[in-house]
């Protein structure tokens, strides 16, 4: 199932496909979403026509979470949690090496603002 993901996607050029959640923490159940986030140049600004573009009502478990790369990138300089959750917690699945390199060079330097106490990040610079 998880190799079919990046299969799945590759209409969209993705730059990251990155497994989070309890899939990724290998906490899952039988009832669990597979959610993924999916980072790409070909998908709208617009989150929700994101979720349109990537959504398979085929796979209902299958739960993408879609940002155009730029969203993306603005999100991650701006320590936004749910995306630093994503980046410490998740699981690359595939994607472009060298800007993994990049957005994990990124996610280290704004990490160090930042303390996790569960799933709160508090700044502390």
């Amino acid at each position: 199932m998880l190799q079919d993901i990046c299969r799945k996607y590759e209409r969209f050029s993705p730059r990251l496909v990155i497994l989070f959640g309890s899939y990724a923490r290998g906490d899952y159940t039988d009832e669990s979403d597979i959610d993924v986030l999916v980072v790409s140049d070909n998908l709208s600004n617009d989150p929700r026509q994101a979720f349109q573009q990537l959504f398979d009502s085929d796979n209902p478990r299958l739960i993408p979470l879609g940002m155009n790369t730029a969203v993306f990138l603005s999100k991650l300089k701006r320590g936004e949690p749910f995306v630093m959750e994503i980046l410490e917690d998740g699981k690359l699945l595939c994607g472009d090496e060298d800007f993994y390199r990049y957005v994990m060079e990124i996610f280290r330097e704004v990490r160090g603002r930042y303390i996790r106490r569960g799933k709160a990040w508090i700044r502390i610079t």
